[in-house]
């Protein structure tokens, strides 16, 4: 399927819109500077864009909901809880509460972003993804980066640069749930984020690939990650760090 037209995103007045969904489990520490980070980018979003920030506190036992609440008090946004059996399922709830924000009667558009709450995402990070969707791209993948290693081995940097040569020379370069950005209609059309513990994002994309949407990798739009221990997905980038930890 070709790429959809400018003229079909801001053409004729028509409205649209920005949800950034965020699933948190027991992030207290880290998600005020995810938030923080999301706002500041929503802020460089133009007219007539709006855009609305979605938290999925998702089977939590902390205080996610009241440091979520606090840190987002002036900004458009919704607290959901969640019990899911899975990240890609606690996304797909986030997109859900997105939807009820801004059902199809009040917008023909709605541009989905993720992120992940041990994430920070750059203050242009929005704007990239809808320059891109304005030039026709039903997708944005971008990529991560680490910047505080902690109690990592100092050779697990190298050997994650060494592992992401090995997946650009085999063409299997990862995609993100930190940094992914998708139309709404389109993830309906291709059946929504896949309910699995891990790799929903590649399989997202997967999806869509496969339906003949057009997905934009751009490995030079950057949100940084938390190289922590404490992973929250079983199969996630902190899984990806141990296995490099012991090989490195």
């Amino acid at each position: 399927m070709p790429p959809r037209q400018p003229s079909a995103l801001v053409g004729g007045g028509t409205p649209w819109h920005v949800a950034v969904v965020v699933p948190a489990r027991d992030e207290v520490e880290l998600l005020p500077r995810c938030l923080a980070s999301v706002v500041a980018a929503a802020e460089r979003v133009p007219v007539p864009a709006a855009v609305h920030i979605v938290v999925v506190a998702d089977r939590c036992v902390d205080d996610t909901e009241a440091v979520a609440a606090t840190t987002l008090a002036s900004a458009s946004a919704s607290i959901v809880r969640a019990r899911s059996d899975s990240v890609g399922g606690a996304r797909q709830v986030g997109v859900d509460a997105a939807l009820q924000v801004w059902p199809p009667a009040r917008t023909r558009r709605l541009w989905i972003a993720m992120t992940d709450a041990d994430s920070v995402v750059p203050p242009h990070w929005l704007c990239y993804q809808l320059r891109a969707a304005a030039r026709g791209w039903d997708a944005v993948a971008g990529g991560i980066a680490v910047t505080d290693w902690g109690d990592r081995s100092p050779r697990t940097a190298d050997a994650l640069t060494a592992h992401r040569r090995d997946q650009r020379r085999t063409g299997t370069a990862a995609v993100h749930g930190a940094n992914l950005g998708i139309w709404a209609d389109v993830l309906a059309a291709v059946g929504g984020i896949p309910a699995v513990a891990h790799s929903e994002d590649a399989g997202t994309v997967e999806l869509m690939e496969r339906a003949g949407r057009p997905v934009l990798r751009a490995p030079d739009l950057i949100v940084t990650t938390s190289a922590r221990r404490s992973w929250r997905t079983p199969g996630g980038f902190s899984t990806l760090l141990d296995r490099l930890d012991s090989t490195a």
